[in-house]
């Protein structure tokens, strides 16, 4: 009995015949294969990660720590209130003025604001204060004008509004002189070359031993007055200024993680105000004592600065004052002002 032929069969191993072919030739060594990566270009600059995040040396938070290093003058009256950009500042400095009351010198390097003010003007004490940050840009609305030779000589950047309005503006919403507000980016470029921060003194770490508690205080000037209350839940000293908290333009509480007074000889100068007003001048460099707010304690210490190019060092007990890493206020205070501690 003869059979049928399977024509189905035949076609399914002529296909499979087929593949093997060309699976074949895929595997053969005659040519060269096609790969799907892409070849590095040659001619390509390698690019290099910015770097990590560091601790700054003028606060101790993290942050572009080496940045060049920039003061503005600060009114710190009502009227100027709210201020701009001051919770990026690394150190604030409060400095008594005509009339006791009282101006803030703010220094950034870790962090820069956006927008700052309202300015106001630069004074003697300033010279002297800054000089132990190297060359710092000094953005300031102006000054005196028996003043401003001195500035000129000083070791300074400095960016005047009285020079140029070249980023500054006034703010529609705030009463004159307060309405004088910089845009930080483009006053850097006026600044020409500011030098990095450099050990200045400052110390952070975990609190010392030898702390009081304390709930409050308040540093009374001639005119003015400044209170830091202790929030353990924000981990900062909230401040009032004049028995009225203060406020950022930006939102919350002003206040810093550590609170220095530093008792220092203050006295008139040759200087004086558009009002006649004779303008203080606080001695930096010297010696003198001390009280280190932090984590809820103060601690009694002690200042030194032997030269203007020096850093001021403070201690607690004969040992390096360790402050709290964040943002430090220096209250510069006549050595015989009255603080009090609850």
């Amino acid at each position: 009995m003869r059979l049928a032929s399977r024509p189905a069969a035949r076609g399914t191993a002529v296909a499979v015949l087929g593949l093997g072919l060309l699976l074949g030739a895929c595997s053969s060594d005659d040519g060269p294969t096609r790969s799907t990566a892409r070849d590095p270009d040659p001619t390509a600059t390698p690019t290099t990660p910015p770097p990590p995040p560091q601790p700054s040396l003028l606060s101790g938070r993290m942050g572009k720590a080496n940045q060049p290093v920039f003061a503005v003058k600060i009114d710190n009256t009502a009227s100027a209130r709210p201020q701009v950009g001051l919770t990026k500042a690394d150190v604030v400095y409060v400095e008594q003025v005509e009339g006791g009351v009282t101006r803030l010198a703010a220094i950034y390097s870790s962090q820069y604001p956006s927008r700052v003010g309202p300015v106001r003007s630069a004074r003697i004490t300033d010279i002297e204060l800054l000089r132990q940050y190297g060359r710092v840009g000094l953005i300031y609305s102006g000054s005196q004008t028996r003043l401003h030779d001195n500035l000129v000589r000083a070791k300074l950047g400095l960016v005047s509004f009285d020079q140029s309005w070249s980023g500054y503006t006034r703010a529609p919403d705030r009463p004159q002189p307060y309405d004088v507000i910089g845009d930080f980016d483009r006053l850097v470029g006026r600044a020409g070359k500011v030098d990095p921060p450099t050990e200045v003194g400052y110390t952070f770490g975990d609190p010392p031993l030898g702390g009081k508690p304390a709930k409050t205080f308040t540093a009374q000037y001639p005119g003015a007055r400044v209170t830091g209350e202790w929030s353990a839940k924000d981990g900062r000293w909230l401040l009032s200024m004049d028995g009225v908290p203060v406020r950022a333009a930006e939102g919350g509480r002003l206040g810093p993680t550590t609170f220095v007074v530093q008792f220092a000889t203050v006295r008139p100068s040759v200087y004086r105000d558009v009002n006649g007003a004779n303008t203080p001048l606080t001695e930096t460099v010297g010696k003198g004592k001390t009280l280190v707010f932090r984590d809820g304690q103060v601690y009694e210490g002690a200042w030194e600065r032997s030269k203007a190019w020096k850093p001021t060092t403070y201690t607690i007990g004969g040992r390096p004052a360790v402050l709290s890493p964040g943002q430090v206020w220096v209250a510069l205070i006549g050595r015989d002002r009255p603080v009090t501690v609850r």
